[in-house]
């Protein structure tokens, strides 16, 4: 039987991963019936995660959907993320190049000793040392091998990478999944939130538009979140988006930076619902 390996990193969604501030999950896979394995490797700035899929066709490879290696890697990576509430796990591993000063000539000290009877020259090279020091923020994972398989298989039966012949409602609902894809591949915080959000209000909105307060009462009864909560998420999107009219709005968006982290993981569990609820 065909085998399917996909590596993927894992992002953690309230505190993205820098050159020196690696993350690592330590991911196990809970009731494995073998049709699913992965092997935890290292990583950086991310961990990697190694995946076998002993039967290509439970990601929509070779079988009835006839994907491609490619999106059968993405159904696998929205499948783990869809099932967790703090963890991205993206075909991206993001690196940062370096920044260096290069001197023509190093100068070296000089130093003139005074001998009766002679003169002493010693001379001292002067050599620079670089130090990076890197921390690591460690966490684990545990993921039911029935749940991600459930949704893979929603994900395929839903035909995510197909619009044709599609009603409007259904065209949103790609849409915020699109805009999910487009958070997996984000490298920062904002960035990340920002595509999130626009992933949670297309599936919300996705029967009717709505906003404001009636935006705030949808996503509640689809979320399970307060309607204090979701306008705390709303608002500091706007201000994400939209120019400052006034020092209100700069303190509203300073705010909101300060607890980046903090609404990163509640938008996360929001969005996560809005999608599934309807695949």
């Amino acid at each position: 039987m065909d085998t399917l390996t996909i590596e993927l990193s894992a992002a953690f969604i309230d505190n993205p991963a820098t050159p020196d501030h690696r993350t690592k999950v330590e991911l196990t896979i809970e009731n494995p019936s073998k049709h699913l394995e992965v092997k935890n490797q290292e990583g950086g700035p991310r961990s990697v995660h190694k995946f076998t899929i002993k039967d290509p066709h439970y990601l929509g490879h070779g079988s009835t959907y006839n994907l491609t290696i490619e999106q059968s890697a993405l159904i696998l990576a929205l499948s783990c993320s869809l099932a967790n509430q703090r963890i991205l796990f993206t075909p991206l591993q993001p690196y940062l190049l370096a920044t260096s000063k290069q001197y023509e000539n190093i100068p070296a000290e000089i130093e003139v000793i005074d001998i009766p009877g002679e003169k002493g020259i010693t001379i001292t090279e002067k050599t620079r040392i670089t130090e990076s020091v890197s921390t690591v923020l460690g966490t684990k994972l545990s993921l039911d091998e029935s749940l991600l398989l459930n949704i893979a298989n929603r994900l395929l039966v839903y035909r995510i990478f197909d619009t044709s012949n599609r009603d409007l409602k259904d065209l949103n609902v790609l849409e915020a999944i699109k805009r999910y894809r487009d958070a997996l591949m984000a490298t920062e915080g904002i960035s990340c939130y920002s595509f999130l959000y626009i992933a949670f209000e297309k599936a919300i909105n996705a029967d009717r538009d709505r906003k404001y307060k009636d935006f705030d009462k949808a996503a509640s009864a689809a979320t399970g979140m307060s309607e204090n909560d979701v306008e705390n998420l709303r608002l500091f999107n706007n201000r994400i988006k939209h120019a400052l009219r006034n020092h209100a709005d700069s303190a509203t968006l300073r705010a909101g930076e300060s607890r980046l982290a903090e609404l990163s993981r509640n938008l996360k569990k929001a969005t996560n619902k809005a999608i599934l609820y309807w695949i």
